[in-house]
């Protein structure tokens, strides 16, 4: 508990801090693409746009909706749908306040025909920032949430029960002392107080989950880049998370560097220092902006234990942006060794390979289609199967495929599929679902959504139905009620079963720091029934 006081302090004194020369101000830009769940702002870096910034979006005054920027290029960025209560169309205000820094009087003087940092047109309808005045800012900028929360579930059968206050806290720190380094924590403490857990080796009392805790440095204009802490690489996202550092070191388009440490154990405190992981990597990136480029990386990795190989492979991820309508993305993993009649040899073994393609030829149709194969991957020091599925003996194909139809009246048409066949399987698998929504409904500001999928799985058949509402009240409460319905049947014992959810969420902004939220389930199950309540208070800053 001493060391989330400690947190909170820091953060609560680096919230207090304001630099001599910032002021607050309201940056307005404009919608420039529409896509699936992605949005596209006309403005980037030199508009000071930063990844995390969360903009509001407006239609004629009304705000009607939040994305939080995901990818920022030199003057556009990209953004991930947050909340939408009616439809986002190219031209709606993206509206977003942040800290600006005043140029003295003599920078003023000297700088004032060669850069404007905002300027509102005589409308007010838009806003063009022009290249920023170089001022350096030795500003910490910190965001990030702190919150309490509460979990209790309540099964027919005791053994399940589940009550677990935990506190949560997520903490950003942008250009640390100046640095322009960015301080990242994430972390979740929680107490449990029932025995539920001891079955999988766990016992009750208080448990920590660290998610990440980085410092890293990765600045485009830089040559140099490091992380240090609990992290994933971009470059190398098959070595998934660890606990060491990561250094690279620019030169013109490409990007070369070394990762290693320790593996983490379930994301906890511990580390296992008997098992570690190294990569060397290779970046390749080009391109005019964030909409036109390519970035693709070759890495070379290795797992150990005790010092002897546990696991050789290279790795490959490329993307592909060939402007706002068309963008792909691959990764491969290439196993380097296989074992035969118990002795390690070299080979070259594909292990894992994702393929997706999106492609949003017009505003009001965006499709989505993919490929994966993966086959197990044999771990020779610790002896263990490792795989992506759960089907570890033969190669597992997967197809997806989903199209989007944007229709009058705020109303969106989805379908979307999957297709898995798997060598010496008694049948394929599929699954193949639709689902129709509207948004605000005959002006009332209720949105709605209906669903149905077909599932039919190795085991089993299945039918899935859903219905949902939401509505947001004086832009401060929102409110959501879901049913779901399942009904499947194990093919090998012939027995049907079904499960029902009744879902009721609440949100609530106390203030423009403080918020609640509740949300509470029936699952009205064939075997079993039971209840879950979870509740959460917090800040914002």
């Amino acid at each position: 508990m001493k060391k989330i006081f400690n947190i909170i302090f820091i953060v609560a004194l680096l919230s207090a801090v304001n630099g001599n020369g910032q002021t607050k101000k309201e940056l307005r830009f404009a919608v420039s693409y529409v896509a699936a769940s992605v949005v596209y702002i006309d403005a980037g870096r030199e508009q000071r746009i930063e990844v995390g910034d969360t903009l509001k979006i407006y239609n004629a005054g009304k705000e009607i909706g939040s994305v939080a920027v995901t990818a920022v290029s030199r003057r556009s960025s990209a953004a991930q749908i947050v909340t939408q209560k009616s439809p986002f169309s190219v031209g709606n205000d993206a509206v977003i306040k942040k800290e600006i820094i005043e140029i003295s009087a003599v920078q003023e003087t000297v700088k004032k025909d060669t850069a404007v940092t905002v300027r509102r047109d005589t409308e007010g309808a838009s806003v063009k920032s022009l290249p920023p005045v170089p001022v350096q800012s030795t500003e910490d900028i910190v965001s990030g949430r702190i919150g309490v929360q509460y979990n209790y579930i309540a099964a027919e059968n005791t053994r399940f029960n589940i009550s677990q206050p935990s506190t949560v806290i997520r903490l950003d720190v942008q250009n640390l002392l100046g640095t322009g380094a960015n301080l990242s924590f994430y972390d979740r403490s929680y107490y449990e107080s029932k025995q539920a857990y001891s079955m999988y080796g766990r016992s009750s009392g208080v448990n920590h989950r660290i998610y990440e805790f980085t410092l890293q440095s990765d600045i485009a204009e830089e040559d140099f880049g490091y992380g240090f802490g609990r992290m994933t690489s971009r470059y190398v996202g098959g070595m998934g998370t660890f606990d060491g550092f990561q250094m690279f070191y620019r030169f013109d388009e490409f990007t070369a560097g070394v990762l290693g440490g320790a593996q983490v154990s379930n994301r906890s405190l511990s580390v296992n220092t008997n098992e570690t992981k190294a990569s060397l990597f290779l970046n390749y990136r080009q391109g005019i902006d964030f909409f036109h480029q390519f970035d693709g990386t070759i890495a070379y990795g290795r797992q150990m234990v005790s010092s002897r190989l546990d696991r050789e492979f290279l790795y490959l991820q490329n993307s592909l942006s060939l402007g706002p309508e068309l963008s792909l993305y691959e990764s491969t993993e290439l196993e380097l060794n296989d074992i035969t009649n118990g002795v390690v040899k070299g080979a070259l073994k594909l292990s894992n390979t994702f393929f997706t393609i999106n492609y949003y030829p017009v505003q009001w149709f965006t499709s989505s289609i993919g490929y994966d194969a993966s086959r197990s991957v044999y771990l020779f020091e610790t002896m263990k199967t490792m795989s992506d599925t759960l089907f570890d003996k033969n190669i597992l194909q997967g197809f997806r495929g989903n199209v989007t139809f944007r229709l009058p009246y705020f109303i969106t048409l989805s379908t979307n599929g999957t297709f898995r066949t798997r060598k010496g399987s008694t049948r394929d698998s599929y699954n193949l679902g639709t689902s129709l929504r509207m948004s605000d409904i005959l002006g009332t500001d209720i949105n709605a959504g209906v669903r149905y999928a077909r599932i039919v799985g190795e085991f089993s058949d299945g039918n899935n139905y859903t219905i949902d509402f939401d509505r947001t009240f004086f832009y401060a409460l929102s409110a959501s009620l879901r049913y779901d319905y399942y009904q499947y049947t194990i093919t090998s014992l012939k027995q049907t079963y079904t499960t029902q959810t009744a879902t009721a969420n609440l949100y609530y902004r106390i203030s423009k720091m403080w918020y609640t939220s509740l949300s509470v389930d029936g699952i009205f199950d064939t075997t079993m029934n039971s209840y879950r309540v979870y509740a959460e208070v917090g800040m914002r800053f």
